[in-house]
């Protein structure tokens, strides 16, 4: 895909996003698509209806990260930063009903305030006609949240593999002297870029990388992912019940596997219950300790260890 193809597909899929449209990002995680060596996914979410796309490996583990927030209403990956004037992220949503949002600057204006000299693509019109236009910047993951009080807020992820790639551009190739400042200052001006993009909003932009994470915690959430979607065919009180059951047992020190194992003496699809836990984990309907491994034929850490809480700087708004 050329410069241009992807320019018409992004502004296809980005430029008249409502809310109450199925976001689509400007990039899908397919090998047409992606970056060329990227490790891209796909994850189908419940919370959020819809497939997600994360462009690498910290992309996703982050990705696990946010869905498991109890206060993310949604979630745009591969979101376009306008280069024009445009409205703000939150605009028109039913949790910001009555709110005044100003305008988004667009990419341009602060491109030319900052010394940043803009992309631009040679784009044909219906007629032939050639011309010069502003290639639109992508942030990663755009995080809508919803406080305890209600309050409707908007997080932006930046994420990349080591914290040395958010200041040299294309970090692993060998370069002259010259070239090095060059893609050093790059580097520099467009993280400047993307934070005063979202900052004019009153949306913070925070820089994370994997290495941010407890590696417990992350095998954890591809655990608890790989069973969040599996459909249980038991009837909906029957799992309630052991559900209740459960969180008893775990809070009184016994392995869950065994109360996995009596429902499941009883009324049979043992791998049913066994997929209950795991999904009452990541609905945080069962509080456990994911800073311990999950052993569940082991009794549960159920003292600290809440993601949420040990990250609440992720997820923080802009501070007041």
């Amino acid at each position: 895909m050329n410069f241009q193809q992807r320019y018409i597909l992004m502004m296809r899929r980005q430029r008249d996003f409502r809310w109450g449209d199925e976001y689509v990002p400007s990039t899908l995680a397919t090998v047409r698509e992606a970056p060329k060596g990227s490790r891209v996914s796909r994850l189908n979410s419940r919370k959020l209806g819809r497939t997600l796309h994360a462009l690498s490996t910290p992309e996703r583990v982050f990705t696990l990260l946010a869905l498991h927030h109890p206060g993310l209403f949604d979630f745009h990956e591969q979101k376009m930063l306008s280069p024009s004037s445009t409205i703000h992220p939150l605009y028109g949503h039913s949790l910001t009903r009555g709110i005044v949002f100003a305008p988004m600057v667009g990419t341009l204006e602060i491109a030319q305030e900052i010394g940043l000299e803009h992309s631009l693509v040679l784009v044909s019109d219906d007629d032939g006609n050639r011309g010069w236009q502003a290639f639109p910047y992508q942030g990663d993951l755009l995080l809508y949240i919803r406080s305890p009080d209600g309050v409707a807020y908007a997080v932006n992820w930046t994420i990349k593999y080591m914290q040395e790639d958010f200041t040299e551009r294309r970090r692993s190739a060998v370069k002259t002297r010259a070239q090095l400042k060059k893609d050093r200052l790059h580097a520099d001006l467009r993280l400047r870029l993307e934070e005063e993009y979202y900052a004019r909003g009153g949306i913070r932009t925070i820089q994370l990388t994997p290495d941010m994470l407890d590696p417990v915690a992350i095998a954890n959430l591809n655990l608890l992912w790989g069973c969040h979607t599996r459909e249980l065919t038991l009837e909906p009180a029957l799992l309630s019940d052991f559900s209740s059951d459960l969180s008893v047992a775990v809070k009184a020190g016994t392995p869950p596997f065994e109360t996995a194992l009596r429902y499941a003496a009883r009324w049979g699809s043992g791998d049913q219950f066994r997929t209950r836990i795991y999904q009452d984990i990541w609905n945080r309907g069962l509080q456990v300790n994911l800073l311990k491994r999950l052993h569940i034929d082991h009794p549960l850490a159920i003292e600290g260890g809440d993601l949420i809480e040990v990250y609440r700087d992720f997820f923080q708004g802009t501070p007041s």
